[in-house]
């Protein structure tokens, strides 16, 4: 392959487009680089820049305004030959049939759905797990870009010429949606049930959003500047990638955008974004992207972004990486993405898949199939597949599929998690009442395999812990509100108040059939008809989880007070009411407490001062144990597993469950 034809296809085309009662400040992270050598680029690097500029000039202006013109044909499937398997090294497959594939999802119907922006063929593909590949053509599909399962069932996919986002059933059936706004690059299912996507265009651009029955919205901004990448972030708002234009006098440069559900746009800029491609949700509750440009003078290294949802970046990279693209989350909680090489550096850097750990730690894996990689996403079958743009294939890497993080739409602020009777986990969502639009708090199941379903009501006021009751329900504090609420597993949920029952937060099943509570500064006892006891002690302060111990009485966190100077500590209560305090340099501000499969009390620290976030073992006889990791971040509620010696966290600051194995 010629260098200049490696150049038109990656310009012309390719992605082408706290505390309640303590103040805790969060931890800010500092935005670091790598050392890399700078490439130098002679006569080539003139050419190729001229290459890029005409490849973007020939990219029309958006124009706003005008409703969106449905056209709707029910195409012919173009059936291609099976794809057999080109390569099986390393994990990798690769399956032809296809013309030029750019973006890639995963579809409801458990195939791999694909864009083909080629010479020969303009059309939608899919590909099933096995390597079957059929082709869906239609005239009005017109250079297809990015690709989105919807929350229809069908797949939604950007054009780059014609104005217009298309629909496609698991059927055939095509439906195209005509606006002169419309210049579309990267799509993603938003939180509110539309799809979004980016209008690009050099040094202006727009953020769109359509919704399933094809009404348009374009929303402006002079902060938006060339986007392509959007991606739905863990804090219910759009997240997309700021090209920039490196042209323009003075350069505008790139910079990541925040655009919330009501078109609220927000733009963070600084020296580690510079020309971000893709973006993508990470387990770890942050936005990762790719970024970097290989022909602006000088040459911008590739790199692998972080960027917390305060808006906090991190920069990855190593001497493999050299012109990221697309980028997703993995099965393995990590992110994965794809990697332009360069067969002309020295020593040459071939096209490769990466993947970048949430700790940063970024490797590459290369075969000789790997071809001008794009777009990426993770299969049914728990493997990456991703867009081989210059070969016309479709590749496949398989991982080994270790999750322990499960991010997921309905998780805000979840704090309190319980092993339900049904098989699955529960945990309270906490909601945010300041975000816009308010977040309110609710009850979530989640499934072992990450499945999530959310349960709100009125009554459910900043939920903190959650138990299942002797009765085979779900049981939960309501902090705000000041009352105990019961759910069935089928959703149903009730209220209990009672005057002594004052900023409740943990709730266990007691031996003696009754659920038991922390209060302000006593525990209190619920009965499953709701009569209500409280028993207080001086060595209580601020206690928050509580749980059922093997000896038969109840432990709980207790976060103490300095002003009385209470220290921090794991409390004990028998269900008569005698009080045993154990303190510990290790116990800081200790949160939630469960009982563990080897006969001990679990308990997580979220840290003060200095000491870091962690999670706490103490044995029936007071001894306490610690174990911390740079990856727990305010980590709230805990749970043993229904099978096994995990124990299941609650990381409230990032919107994500943990998982430890002792």
């Amino acid at each position: 392959m010629r260098d200049n034809d490696r150049t038109a296809v990656l310009l012309g085309k390719g992605t082408g487009m706290g505390a309640r009662r303590r103040g805790k400040d969060a931890r800010v992270g500092a935005v670091s680089f790598l050392p890399r050598r700078r490439r130098l680029f002679g006569v080539r690097a003139v050419r190729l820049v001229l290459l890029w500029a005409v490849a973007c000039l020939v990219l029309p202006l958006p124009a706003f305004g005008g409703p969106a013109h449905p056209r709707v044909a029910t195409v012919r499937a173009a059936p291609a030959a099976a794809g057999a398997a080109l390569h099986r090294r390393k994990g990798f497959a690769f399956y032809n049939g296809i013309s030029a594939p750019t973006g890639i999802t995963a579809g409801p119907d458990g195939a791999l759905w694909f864009t083909n922006n080629g010479f020969t063929s303009n059309s939608i593909g899919r590909i099933s797990t096995a390597g079957k590949v059929t082709n869906f053509n239609d005239p009005s599909i017109n250079s297809p870009q990015q690709i989105a399962a919807g929350p229809d069932g069908a797949l939604w996919f950007t054009s780059a010429y014609s104005n217009s986002i298309g629909r496609i059933t698991t059927a055939g059936k095509v439906t195209i949606y005509a606006n002169p706004s419309i210049l579309g690059g990267g799509i993603t299912v938003g939180p509110d049930g539309a799809l979004w996507f980016t209008n690009f265009s050099i040094g202006a651009g727009s953020i769109g959003r359509i919704t399933t029955a094809g009404k348009v919205s374009i929303y402006t901004d002079p902060s938006i500047s060339g986007p392509t990448g959007i991606a739905a972030g863990s804090d219910g708002a759009l997240w997309f990638t700021n090209g920039g234009n490196a042209f323009s006098v003075p350069p505008v440069p790139g910079s990541i955008g925040r655009i919330t559900t009501a078109g609220k746009v927000t733009n963070y800029t600084g020296p580690a974004i510079n020309s971000p491609q893709q973006i993508a949700a990470g387990p770890d509750g942050a936005l990762w992207f790719t970024s970097g440009n290989p022909f602006s003078i000088p040459p911008v290294p590739g790199s692998i972004g972080r960027i917390t949802t305060a808006g906090v970046v991190t920069n990855y990279t190593n001497p493999s990486t050299y012109s990221p693209q697309g980028i997703t989350a993995g099965p393995d909680g990590a992110l994965w993405f794809t990697n332009y090489g360069n067969p002309s550096a020295n020593p040459p850097v071939p096209d490769s898949i990466g993947r970048v750990s949430t700790a940063g730690v970024v490797t590459n894996y290369t075969d000789p199939s790997i071809s001008g990689p794009s777009a990426i996403t993770v299969g049914p079958d728990g493997a990456l597949w991703f867009t081989n743009l210059l070969d016309d294939t479709i590749g496949r890497i398989s991982t080994a599929v270790v999750v322990t993080n499960y991010p997921g739409p309905g998780i805000s602020g979840p704090t309190g998690i319980a092993a339900g009777p049904d098989g699955a986990l529960w945990f309270t969502n906490n909601g945010n009442p300041f975000s816009i639009p308010p977040v309110p708090g609710s009850i979530v199941r989640i499934t072992t395999a990450g499945k999530v379903t959310n349960y709100s009501d009125p009554s459910i006021s900043s939920p903190s812990a959650i138990v299942t009751g002797p009765d085979g329900a779900l049981w939960f504090t309501n902090f705000n509100s000041s009352a105990i609420g019961r759910i069935t597993t089928h959703g149903k949920v009730t209220s209990y108040s009672d005057p002594s029952i004052y900023a409740p937060q943990g709730i266990t099943a007691g031996p003696d059939g009754a659920l038991w509570f922390t209060n302000g500064f006593s525990i209190g006892r619920i009965t499953t008809h709701g009569n209500v006891t409280t028993y207080s002690d001086p060595s209580i302060a601020n206690p928050s989880g509580i749980a059922a111990g093997p000896d038969g009485a109840l432990w709980f966190t207790n976060g103490g007070d300095s002003f009385s100077g209470i220290p921090d500590s794991i409390g004990r209560v028998t269900t008569h009411g005698k009080f045993t305090s154990y303190t510990d340099p290790n116990v800081s501000l200790p949160i939630a407490i469960t009982a563990g499969p080897d006969g001990a009390l679990w308990f997580t620290n979220w840290g003060l001062g200095t000491e870091t976030p962690s999670i706490g073992r103490i044995n029936t006889a007071g001894v306490i144990t610690n174990y911390p990791d740079g990856r727990i971040y305010f980590p709230s509620g805990i749970v043993a597993a229904p099978h096994g010696k995990a124990m299941w966290f609650t990381n409230q600051a990032n919107n994500s469950i943990g998982r430890f194995l002792p």
